[in-house]
């Protein structure tokens, strides 16, 4: 056995680069550190300032050790605060100053303090790792020299900790290579004749070539992995850099921290095909910073790490900060003895490497989905039609689009309505309306189409790139124009909804269509602005909010109407009839029939409700941009794959659910889901509730065989309507009197609460 792990030949040391800090700012620290060969040096500048740089450069260079300028880079981080934390409680709101401020609960500031004037409403803010969440709510006061947000999920807010931004039009945040300190730091570094420079957040080729010039060519480069850029440009970082360094810390809140193991993998393939060495770093030995010895996790880890393939390791808080520092490295250097054993046997490399190139395979490196605890998205991919680069649309033909079709184009390029790409073309659209299937088998119930005039038809060809505008003229989308056909409007209102008459809002509505239909992908290049977009996550960012809070099941709510307490039984019952890990209330917010409420009331019931009723971190609350068809149990099964889409595992399907009138069986949207076992998502039927006197709590009627009909309250939303629009709000057992308040506040201040 001993034969087995006997190395063929020494491999090449795996090197070493060191942390300093409080715990090692001492000449005789370094001697040491040097004597047990430590091969590298560095401060962290994001913790450090340009005096505490050049005392460790001068020290570095008098013991003969090599020095490593660590850039902060393109990243942003919280100002400083007036206490060393802050605690958020969901739904506070938090201001963000435009300005570097020294921070309080009711406002602070970040660095580089730009950024703030970039942020838009939707944005979400997550402050370093596993702590609070923000969302953007409005950004009107940036004059002010603010914006606001609000805390969706709650925590600690620290000074100086790292931010991811994730914005809901997936736009950059334009952020400078180098900082001013950065550059600064470099000046010393040229000056002390230092030759190796890590360089944090690097993004892309040209990142490294700007670090290139700012070094004038006379330092190695080393390219921090830890961003998803840097993955998406992985290959030109490698061609362009000296070595990579893999920061697992800050890529971990960009990716899910599941992923970061075969990553790691990945990464030391690809930069060992281009013989560039790549560094490893964080959480190596992170327990030795308060105790004298690792836990076997870690220990495990960093022999794996070497196995990889690893050039060398990096210790942060273990050396710079830790109780142990001379402990720590004689540690490291343990096991990287003792991976020698190992590290040259053949049959370990060969595995390796079937191993990542079946990774390769599967796309793992940006596929953010393979390692999602959540539900996958309706055909196993989050559909993304968001341009990357601009367009100049200037010349090409033009056709304007409604809000509803705005609405499509919007749901489509985020991935609402994945796995379609654009507009239907005619096999999938009969596909649909025949079998409520796309052309693959796919289940889906409702034809997203485009209806143009034949006037507007004739300046189109197929094969060619459209640009839809809005009504302002503004070019908003790309149609890349596949097919112009017809379908008959009368048999597509017939088999959508089962019926002719014109009085059903949905078949009124088909009929009065555009006799002509284009099918094709899109490409979204703006989203469209209205007062609730701060609501309007995206669903790649419930996807992450929902991982961030480690749920795996999710029960989504589809509504057109303000909360009642029948609602909220319904939610609170699911959540816990599913043992479902949170609930996601989502309101449609689209065009609406008379009648119905504007959505503004809606959201500012369901604000209402997250901020005093709902219980804490186990509900997210956002607004979904779309329309109500009205068509019964088919729009109960959209509603359902959209939400699926979103991350829902689960979905809540009501009595008469997306109904109208009497044109459908009270139970049609409830027996529609048995037919498609395939659908992915899981349906929770609600029948009729109603309000026990006897018990003083609601019931749902299915579950129940005790009561008189004289026990049973109810009132439609009809009835509460009326009693809205005589001043009067509706019975406490129907309607929380704090959301009935609101609705007639707004009514006495002659608002238009109904849309009329």
């Amino acid at each position: 056995m001993a034969e087995l792990i006997k190395p063929k030949k020494m491999a090449e040391k795996t090197q070493l680069i060191v942390t300093l800090g409080p715990s090692t700012n001492k000449e005789e620290d370094l001697v040491m550190l040097k004597d047990k060969g430590v091969d590298f040096v560095r401060v962290n500048m994001s913790h450090s300032s340009l005096e505490d740089v050049e005392y460790f450069m001068k020290l570095a260079k008098k013991i003969g050790i090599q020095f490593v300028v660590d850039t902060q880079g393109s990243q942003v981080r919280t100002g400083d605060l007036t206490t060393s934390i802050i605690e958020l409680d969901e739904n506070d709101e938090v201001k963000i100053s435009v300005e570097g401020i020294i921070g309080t609960k009711e406002m602070f500031s970040l660095k580089p303090s730009f950024v703030a004037k970039q942020l838009q409403k939707g944005d979400l803010i997550s402050v370093d790792f596993d702590t609070v969440t923000l969302l953007v709510t409005e950004t009107s006061m940036i004059n002010k020299g603010y914006i606001l947000t609000k805390a969706i999920t709650g925590g600690v807010l620290g000074k100086n900790k790292a931010i991811l931004i994730d914005t809901a039009s997936q736009r950059p945040i334009r952020l400078p290579t180098l900082t001013e300190t950065d550059r600064q730091a470099i000046k010393l570094g040229l000056k002390y004749g230092v030759s190796h420079i890590a360089a944090s957040f690097i993004r892309s080729g040209k990142a490294v070539d700007e670090v290139k010039t700012a070094t004038q060519n006379t330092m190695k480069i080393i390219s921090k992995i830890e961003c998803f850029d840097a993955l998406e440009n992985l290959d030109e970082i490698i061609e362009k850099s000296d070595y990579l360094l893999i920061d697992r810390g800050d890529l971990s809140k960009e990716i899910p921290i599941e992923k970061i193991p075969f990553t790691q993998k990945i990464i030391l393939h690809r930069a060992k095909q281009k013989n560039t060495g790549v560094f490893v770093a964080t959480n190596l030995l992170e327990t030795m910073i308060e105790k004298r010895k690792p836990t076997r996790a870690e220990v495990h880890d960093v022999l794996n790490t070497i196995l990889d393939g690893a050039t060398g390791l990096a210790l942060a808080g273990e050396t710079a900060i830790g109780k142990y520092p001379q402990a720590c490295v004689n540690m490291i250097n343990k096991l990287i003895r003792h991976a020698q054993l190992a590290v040259n046997i053949d049959e370990i490399k060969d595995k390796e490497t079937i191993f990542v190139k079946t990774l390769e395979d599967s796309n793992y490196l940006l596929n953010l989905e393979l390692s999602s605890s959540l539900v996958p998205p309706h055909g196993g991919r989050l559909i993304d039609r968001v341009a990357k680069q601009d367009f100049d649309c200037s010349s090409w033909p033009k056709v304007k689009i409604d809000e509803e079709r705005q609405r499509d184009v919007e749901q489509i390029a985020i991935g609402a309505y994945s796995p379609l790409e654009g507009f239907m073309g005619k096999t999938d659209l009969q596909s649909v309306l025949d079998r409520m299937r796309l052309a693959n088998g796919l289940p889906w119930p409702l034809p997203i189409y485009l209806d143009v005039s034949e006037e507007e038809a004739k300046t189109l060809k197929a094969g060619s790139d459209v640009a839809l505008v809005d009504g302002l003229g503004q070019v908003i989308a790309i149609l890349r124009l596949s097919e112009i056909y017809t379908i008959s409007r009368e048999e597509i209102a017939e088999k959508m909804y089962g019926s002719l008459d014109q009085s059903h809002p949905g078949v009124n509505r088909i009929l009065k269509m555009n006799p002509i239909l284009l099918g094709g992908k899109i490409t979204l290049l703006k989203r469209g602005e209205n007062e609730s977009k701060e609501y309007e996550l995206t669903p790649r960012q419930t996807r992450k909010l929902f991982e961030d809070r480690g749920w795996s099941k999710v029960v989504g709510f589809h509504t057109r109407n303000v909360i009642h307490r029948g609602h909220e039984f319904i939610q609170l019952s699911a959540l816990k009839k599913t043992n479902c890990d949170g609930l996601f209330v989502h309101p449609i917010i689209g065009k609406k029939k008379k009648g119905d409420y504007h959505a503004k009331y809606i959201l500012r019931s369901y604000e209402l409700m997250s901020k005093e009723f709902y219980p804490k971190n186990k509900v997210v609350f956002g607004a979904f941009s779309s329309y109500s068809r009205y068509a019964g149990p088919r729009e109960a099964l959209f509603t359902a794959l959209c939400r699926k889409n979103f991350g829902c595992s689960h979905f809540i399907v009501g009595r008469d659910h997306t109904g109208v009138g009497n044109y459908y069986h009270p139970k049609a949207s409830h027996n529609i889901f048995d037919r498609f076992p395939d659908l992915g998502i899981i349906p929770v039927k609600f029948n009729h509730v109603f309000y026990s006197k006897k018990l003083g709590q609601h019931v749902h009627d299915e579950e129940d065989g005790q009561h008189k009909e004289e026990e049973k309250l109810t009132i439609s939303g009809t009835e509460a309507r009326q009693l809205f629009e005589k001043g009067l709000a509706p019975p406490e057992w129907f309607m929380r009197s704090q959301i009935s308040q609101l609705i007639l506040n707004a009514l006495k201040n002659g608002e238009e609460v109904f849309v009329a």
